[in-house]
């Protein structure tokens, strides 16, 4: 049976898993039955990372099309590397338009504050929307009171600015002290999952002042059954408080980089037996420095191993690096990890768990770390940086490593992201070897500068013309770029990138760019010289690609579209 013989159930089915301008573009034309099947199912639009041309092409079938504005249940814009997306969609439509929207998502901030306002005031008119995304807004809390949002992501809320939000269920907020938490808890007492990208308590109370406790005894969160809190910059006290008002928590998170008292296992048993009777799940990783011997270093992280935490299956190890020590749950709670040649790893679980690092997407690995004999391993990584200390310098290209340790620690397969910094140290011969073994890398990001022996390396120019889409080639510094050597040679080995992060000194070669590289779709500038910033302050927009440039640091912090 051919696609377009289908019941349309099916078909409907099939479309909520396409991007609207995707089925549009697909199905719009192909007869009078997807023409009007289309324009009356429910369809989710998500403008992030979509061509320039897309967009426009997209926007003006709306226009032509208004019915097509109820029929949108989901809507995503960004500003992150298009040019002021959202001030374009939102001066062609009015929100309040799309009546039976029920997701809506923000990327990237808004120039003027008169904007937030104006979102803000259409959100009530939405009678459907249960899920409001805007990780980078600040929006007044009675707005969102008016709504019925359920789901709700914010950059952070002003402490008197929450009252009325008691319809949210599930909030997370990128930054908020433990006296916005409180009130928090107190106004919007229905919520049942938490989390904070960062909590600290700079605005409570110092200890010769005990009343911040009372704060504490107002609040009862009895709904609350999930708390993650990804960096606290807070004393266990404060959190030992905040979880006695918690005691249906279920599931409890926690990392902490400077948290010395925060490793206090008998303190944590204590608390978990008094107050959180229903806790099944907690994961954490203290960070403290390692000041003391080795051998108190052990007595302090071995109340951790007792039968208390092994009847919970919670099972914890710890690394001493450096002046700095580490202890932790398996699987490891951080996406991101960072392995350094000095860090010792001492297994305290009863058994050899092998899932200890499935959790980290990125890793930053030392090439003197990738040994025969290494006890790591991580098998999810999809984002790989080689790092190297600040010893070695960039001509140096002595140390090698070789791919077959690298793949015994790490699962290449999954990895799309390889980062080369500026100091670590790889022949041509071994960055070859490596990239044939990532089946799915995309992204590469090139810290070292580009010399002519690049281009001589044939396999490797083929090797990245096929599979790099997404090239970031610019310097990690403000006072210095990344030029490249062949204008020509390089276009011709990255003729596929659709995405292109670069500094420039000179218009002529990015108008190269563009014109040898016809895949590109965005292209990211910084810009050494102020006429160049000028130039394409002037030009950006007449091309067909989004172009985001701002000028070097040194010489202005003014950023572009």
């Amino acid at each position: 049976m051919q696609f377009e013989q289908l019941p349309n159930e099916i078909l409907i089915e099939c479309f909520q898993y396409l991007n609207a301008p995707d089925i549009f573009y697909s199905f719009d034309r192909l007869n009078y039955r997807f023409y009007i099947l289309i324009r009356n199912i429910h369809l989710h639009l998500n403008f992030e990372q979509v061509k320039k041309s897309s967009f426009n092409e997209f926007c003006g079938t709306i226009r032509i099309n208004p019915e097509i504005k109820r029929n949108i249940i989901y809507l995503k814009l960004s500003n992150i590397g298009t040019c002021e997306q959202i001030e374009s969609f939102l001066s062609l439509f009015a929100l309040n338009e799309f009546i039976r929207l029920r997701s809506l998502s923000f990327i990237g901030t808004l120039n003027y504050h008169t904007e937030y306002e104006q979102v803000a005031s259409m959100l009530t008119l939405l009678p459907n929307l249960y899920r409001f995304y805007a990780p980078s807004w600040r929006i007044e809390a009675k707005a969102i009171s008016k709504t019925k949002i359920q789901v709700l992501i914010l950059d952070g809320y002003h402490p008197t600015s929450i009252y009325g939000t008691s319809s949210v269920t599930s909030l997370r907020i990128r930054l908020c002290t433990v006296s916005e938490l409180l009130t928090i808890l107190n106004y919007a007492s229905m919520l049942k999952y938490i989390r904070i990208d960062t909590i600290n308590d700079y605005d409570m109370e110092d200890d010769n002042n005990v009343d911040y406790k009372s704060d504490f005894s107002k609040i009862c969160a009895v709904y609350l059954k999930q708390l993650h809190i990804d960096y606290s910059v807070t004393s266990f006290r404060f959190i030992e408080l905040l979880l006695k008002c918690t005691p249906n928590l279920k599931i409890l998170s926690i990392v902490a980089d400077y948290g010395n008292d925060m490793v206090d296992a008998d303190r944590w048993e204590h608390l978990i037996k008094s107050s959180l009777p229903l806790l099944r799940v907690f994961n954490f990783k203290f960070d403290c420095p390692y000041v003391d011997s080795y051998d108190n270093m052990l007595t302090k992280f071995s109340p951790f191993q007792t039968d208390f935490w092994y009847q919970y299956n919670w099972y914890i190890n710890y690394v001493i690096y450096g002046e700095r020590a580490s202890v932790y749950t398996i699987p490891y709670i951080s996406h991101f990890y960072t392995l350094k040649p000095t860090m010792k790893k001492y297994n305290s679980s009863p058994t050899n768990v092998l899932n200890e690092f499935d959790n980290v997407k990125y890793l930053s690995l030392f090439p003197s770390a990738i040994r025969d004999d290494s006890s790591w391993y991580f098998r999810n990584v999809q984002s790989l940086s080689l790092a190297s200390t600040p010893c070695n310098h960039d001509e140096d290209d002595k140390y090698e490593f070789k791919i077959e340790h690298l793949k015994k620690m790490v699962n290449l397969s999954n990895i799309t992201k390889l980062e080369i910094t500026k100091r670590c140290a790889i022949k041509l011969e071994l960055l070859f070897e490596i990239l044939e073994q990532m089946p799915n890398i995309s992204s590469l990001i090139l810290k070292k500068q580009i010399t002519s022996s690049f281009y001589t390396n044939h396999e490797l120019c083929e090797l990245l013309n096929k599979k790099i889409k997404m090239l970031d080639y610019s310097f990690p510094t403000f006072y210095n770029y990344l030029k490249i050597p062949d204008i020509d040679w390089f276009c011709k080995t990255f003729s596929n990138v659709e995405e292109f992060h670069c500094d420039i000194d000179n218009v002529d070669d990015v108008l190269l760019i563009l014109a040898k590289c016809s895949k590109l779709s965005l292209i990211k500038i910084k810009c050494v010289d102020e006429s160049i910033y000028t130039w394409f302050k002037d030009n950006a927009r007449t091309f067909n690609v989004y172009i985001n440039y701002k000028l070097k640091p040194h010489l202005s912090a003014c950023d572009s579209d």
